[in-house]
């Protein structure tokens, strides 16, 4: 069974994140799976919307942390590899020429955090849970940086990065991650339908112009997936980043949390 499945209807694209052993961790299939997806939309100027929701209570868990940290064996470190990858990704989604929407039920934590800020538009479930988590694990949110800039603000930002603090779906309408929340998934659904209405109304071609001009005026620098590459994987090969992951995949507090 496939972990990313998609439907159409219409001229909206409905994608669903499926890997529960993962919570729809960013493992190298989901990608694949997604970045399928993203071929397809970028072959059909006229999609109007797509529409990108998690399964089984979690809408993404963040990076794959327990293959992460496969050692470098000559080459190119595989963690770099991995991280520009994702650099590449972040920027693909956030530039889709159609309408983009985030439904999220469950976590959306680091890389699920930053998937979430490329969307044009979010909705959260009242168990919705948001948070940039690298830090507590010694790592750096680098390549969703600029993502969740543009989405939330440098002062909102620096704060969730520099504590790792959870939002509940509310909490996050006040930083402006998210735009509209309900109590379940199926209580967002008319809020879904008048927004793929409106979407509807609009030319597929012209928003997706439109994207690109407004995400013209705030761009990151060319050489920002490189050197985001370069500070991730010299925190993950670091002491913080080892003692981060080891205590992530051992389930227990880090060292520096016990100091």
């Amino acid at each position: 069974m496939s972990i990313v499945t998609s439907a159409r209807r219409g001229s909206h694209l409905f994608v669903t994140l499926d890997d529960p052993a993962t919570r729809n961790a960013m493992t190298d299939g989901l990608l694949a799976g997604l970045e399928a997806v993203f071929d397809q939309v970028e072959a059909e100027p006229d999609l109007h919307t797509l529409v990108l929701a998690g399964a089984n209570g979690a809408f993404c868990a963040g990076a794959d942390l327990k293959s992460v940290g496969a050692t470098a064996k000559g080459g190119k470190d595989p963690a770099w590899v991995s991280n520009h990858r994702g650099g590449k990704f972040f920027a693909r989604l956030n530039a889709l020429p159609c309408a983009v929407i985030a439904l999220v039920d469950g976590p959306a934590f680091g890389g699920g955090f930053g998937m979430t800020c490329c969307a044009d538009i979010v909705l959260a479930t009242a168990r919705a849970r948001f948070a940039l988590s690298e830090t507590s694990l010694g790592l750096i949110p680098a390549q969703i940086a600029p993502h969740v800039v543009n989405r939330i603000g440098l002062r909102h930002a620096r704060r969730l990065a520099l504590t790792g603090e959870q939002l509940s779906g509310q909490r996050a309408v006040d930083v402006g991650l998210v735009d509209f929340t309900a109590e379940t998934a199926d209580a967002l659904q008319p809020v879904l339908e008048d927004l793929l209405n409106r979407i509807r109304r609009c030319g597929p071609r012209a928003n997706g112009v439109t994207k690109r001009l407004l995400q013209s005026l705030s761009p990151a620098p060319e050489t920002f997936i490189e050197v985001a590459a370069d500070a991730f994987t010299a925190a993950l090969r670091g002491r913080e980043g080892q003692e981060g992951v080891a205590a992530f995949v051992e389930k227990r507090k880090p060292r520096w949390f016990e100091t």
